[in-house]
């Protein structure tokens, strides 16, 4: 782990109110083959909960549900933006606040689906509200993928298509993303410093959103990092990306150190109204 690294994430948690916001795939989990044994690295759970008694906001935002994300973390006390943005699970609640649009967009959703072709080692996550399809365990992903594009053209129906570490995501157009998510964490609990850690292009909005808000005056000091939780760190996400932490395991003992020490960044942690 950096020392740099570290006292700049000290220093941005240190401008209170101030607030934690971190993906999960490839930051606090490994990236692994198969979605569902992703979990924290030993600690990462105890040193989130830590800094969630002392500081405004810890936050999750992450492509999983909201729900199945929680439930791998392991901490209630974490607020949890599933679906990269659309989905809310306040600390503690016992599930997302309902979307208007669920039924519509799980309709649009397995339709779209039903158009993929079947292969070996193609695996789809479908998440109420989004989707993810991971070719990663294709005999040929580059081919796997030019075939899922090509199966996919003229079929998403208000749905929007991005490329991940080995996967595609399918989400509602115009519905949220996690940049949007950021901003109303951001004014919610009327941040000041913010750290953000994230791994790939599906974070790009997140960590463009938290340069512009540092940049207007609206956030005093703000850290973007950028996990290296594959065999690289995608160019675009390091470009977009303060420091870039060279692995998960160096994220997790970033988190753990953060968590040991003594600053009180609560004051004026209750989210405003609105």
């Amino acid at each position: 782990m950096s020392e740099g690294a570290l006292r700049a994430a000290r220093l941005a948690l240190a401008a209170a109110p101030a607030g934690l916001v971190t993906d999960f795939d490839g930051t606090l989990s490994p990236i692994v083959t198969d979605p569902d044994a992703a979990r924290p690295l030993p600690g990462v759970a105890d040193a989130l909960e830590a800094l969630a008694r002392r500081l405004a906001v810890v936050a999750v935002v992450t492509g999983r549900s909201a729900l199945d994300a929680r439930a791998r973390i392991g901490v209630t006390g974490l607020l949890v933006v599933g679906n990269h943005g659309i989905e809310w699970l306040a600390p503690g609640a016992e599930r997302p606040d309902a979307h208007p649009e669920a039924q519509s967009v799980g309709r649009r959703l397995r339709a779209t689906l039903s158009a993929l072709p079947v292969e070996p080692g193609l695996r789809v996550e479908e998440k109420g509200l989004s989707a993810t399809i991971h070719y990663r365990e294709a005999a040929e992903p580059g081919l796997t993928l030019v075939r899922l594009l090509a199966a996919l053209e003229g079929r998403l129906d208000g749905l929007e298509l991005r490329e991940g570490r080995a996967s595609l995501e399918l989400r509602p157009v115009g519905v949220g993303d996690k940049g949007l998510a950021l901003r109303t964490i951001v004014d919610r609990y009327s941040l000041r410093g913010l750290l953000v850690l994230g791994d790939d292009v599906t974070d790009l909005d997140m960590f463009r959103a938290a340069a512009e808000l540092r940049e207007d005056g609206r956030l005093t000091l703000a850290l973007i990092g950028a996990v290296q939780g594959g065999s690289e760190v995608p160019a675009e996400v390091a470009g977009a990306a303060d420091v870039v932490i060279d692995s998960v395991e160096a994220a997790a003992s970033m988190l753990r150190a953060l968590a040991l020490d003594n600053h009180d960044n609560h004051e004026g942690a209750e989210p405003s109204v609105g």
